[in-house]
């Protein structure tokens, strides 16, 4: 649960820190006085960007909440026990904003803002004054019933069939209609295909061939070169090799009157036998120059060949192999069109019996979930002072998709007489809100959420049922913190702590407009609540009303006097 929420520098919000409630906390005060702003501190913090911030003074902007995570299902969650110590009991969110850069921490770890949403999900459900629009959408009815259906596992091993068949069914689909118009892109296929294997061109093959014609483009120079390097390691009277071999003779005599010098003798002779190596390596190379002009058309020619298949199928010998391999593919695809689509036909028949199968146990959860959900939210709606409501989950069978075979609407009779029609087309904003919280009490028992958040919830709601509203989320706060604002005195007198939220003007220069929160206890919310029925100015009649308001939300409360 929230235990505390620092903020400084946020929008009207100089500096303030509250505490809160386990149970039932709210805020009321004066349209425009800033209520709201505390739930958009709270969603800043939890990782949301918002434009409430735009044009914000150039201090920092510090936002920290405090979480208490006894609860041993939310400290094992991985999404938060990656932050605790095994003594740790609390969960601290922070996160700053100062000249343009955003930090966030959790429990003095830097995290990224998706760190913090990811965490925020798992601590604190806002519902803000047009979220109840979301219950019109059949997908938001859906994800609803499939929470209290409990179906996640089975909807992940159905997705997992269902994706196989999918693909199976695209393809199946694909190769008919290669069926219907498969010759004139087959006839091209072959005749690529066809025109790239005469080809055959092998890899390194285009480098060798343009070495070879630079070979006999030159042969004529490359002749006298080698030529006048023969002549100087070996055929001249004066050749590296004739005056070596005078060198050997020297050095065989310098070795023979001093032996010290043995070991140059065999590192000049180990030279003489590299340059004697070279010589015939030479003597080969010019053995085998030739100027043939009938090899150099055929290799021009080849060349063109080459060229000419890179131009039309690729720019290299991969690309074109992989253009080559590609078109058999497809070409064995067009000519055996009918055999796969057959293997695919026969496939999706075998995995159809089981999908369907999965698709029908969903179903099942999904119908008994509405059932359980019929009863519940008509019990609730009583409550809340529809009493002859009548509510149901109307349910039909489509093709099988991503999620199951099911199309469900919540409908809805407000009153008697009245036929079921869909939720969206029937309730009044003041019925809507009461539905949704409804849903909400309703989902306590799949939902682990440990705050919930309300933002003017009781929108549309007259003070006659004010109430039972107020009744309502005093009951859900047994099981869960709630957070409400709220402008009717009859909820706010179910709180177990009672925040005022009201805006002051600093004087200057310049003068500024600031947000205040305080806590308002004893003598001071009779008359808060007293102003909220009459004014600014309370009268007697309203804080005698005041009063009993608060004796009747709490009937262990003392009267004024005690005050």
């Amino acid at each position: 649960m929230l235990k505390e929420l620092s903020i400084r520098n946020f929008a009207l919000i100089d500096s303030m820190t509250m505490e809160f409630s386990p149970r039932l906390n709210v805020l009321t005060g004066e349209t425009g006085a800033g209520k709201s702003i505390l739930i958009d501190g709270l969603r800043f913090v939890l990782g949301e960007r918002l434009e409430v911030l735009a044009g914000q003074d150039p201090k920092s902007t510090f936002v920290e909440a405090v979480f208490d995570i006894r609860d041993k299902k939310l400290r094992s969650h991985s999404a938060i026990a990656a932050y605790l110590e095994e003594e740790n009991d609390y969960l601290i969110l922070r996160r700053e904003l100062a000249e343009g850069r955003s930090r966030a921490l959790i429990n003095g770890r830097n995290v990224n803002v998706s760190g913090l949403r990811d965490v925020g999900a798992l601590l604190i459900d806002i519902h803000g004054q047009y979220d109840h629009q979301l219950l019109f959408e059949s997908t938001s009815q859906m994800e609803l019933i499939d929470r209290l259906a409990k179906t996640e596992e089975l909807l992940q091993s159905y997705g997992e069939i269902y994706g196989t068949y999918e693909g199976l069914v695209k393809r199946r689909d694909e190769l008919k209609e290669l069926e219907e118009g498969r010759e004139r892109e087959a006839d091209l296929l072959k005749y690529q295909i066809e025109e790239i294997e005469r080809a055959a061109v092998e890899e390194g093959e285009e480098d060798d061939l343009k070495e070879e014609m630079v070979r006999l483009s030159n042969a004529e120079k490359l002749h006298e070169l080698v030529s006048s390097l023969l002549a100087a390691l070996g055929d001249d009277s004066v050749s590296a090799s004739v005056l070596m071999g005078r060198a050997q003779r020297d050095f065989a005599e310098l070795a023979r009157i001093d032996e010290s010098t043995a070991n140059l003798r065999h590192e000049f002779e180990s030279v003489q036998i590299g340059l004697e190596e070279i010589i015939r390596s030479v003597e080969d190379y010019r053995e085998k120059l030739s100027f043939d002009p009938d090899r150099l058309k055929e290799i021009e020619e080849r060349l063109e060949v080459i060229e000419m298949i890179e131009r039309k199928y690729g720019s290299s010998f991969d690309k074109v192999r992989q253009f080559l391999d590609e078109a058999k593919k497809r070409y064995d695809e067009l000519a055996n069109a009918s055999v796969y689509g057959k293997e695919a036909e026969q496939k999706i028949k075998e995995i159809l019996p089981e999908l369907k199968k999965k698709a029908d146990e969903i179903t099942e959860k999904r119908k008994k979930a509405g059932a359980g959900l019929k009863r519940t939210l008509s019990t609730e709606l009583a409550d809340l002072g529809i009493s002859h409501a009548e509510f149901a989950c109307r349910f039909e069978k489509r093709d099988l998709g991503p999620s199951g075979q099911d199309e469900m609407e919540f409908m809805i009779s407000p009153n008697p007489g009245q036929p079921l029609l869909a939720l969206r087309k029937i309730v009044s904003a003041g019925e809507v809100s009461r539905v949704m919280l409804a849903m909400k009490k309703a989902l306590m028992k799949v939902d682990a959420m440990p705050t919930l958040i309300f933002d003017e919830i009781d929108a549309n709601i007259g003070g006659r049922l004010g109430s039972v509203t107020g009744r309502k989320l005093k009951d859900i706060s047994g099981d869960r913190q709630v957070l409400l604002i709220t402008h009717l005195p009859q909820i706010a007198s179910f709180a177990d702590r009672h925040f005022k939220v009201t805006k002051k003007v600093l004087p200057g220069p310049p003068e500024r407009t600031v947000t205040q929160y305080q806590v308002v206890e004893g003598e001071e919310r009779v008359r808060e609540l007293a102003q909220m029925m009459s004014g600014k100015k309370e009268t007697e009649a309203s804080l005698k009303h005041a009063e009993e308001m608060l004796v009747k939300a709490d009937p262990g409360r003392k009267g004024r006097e005690a005050f």
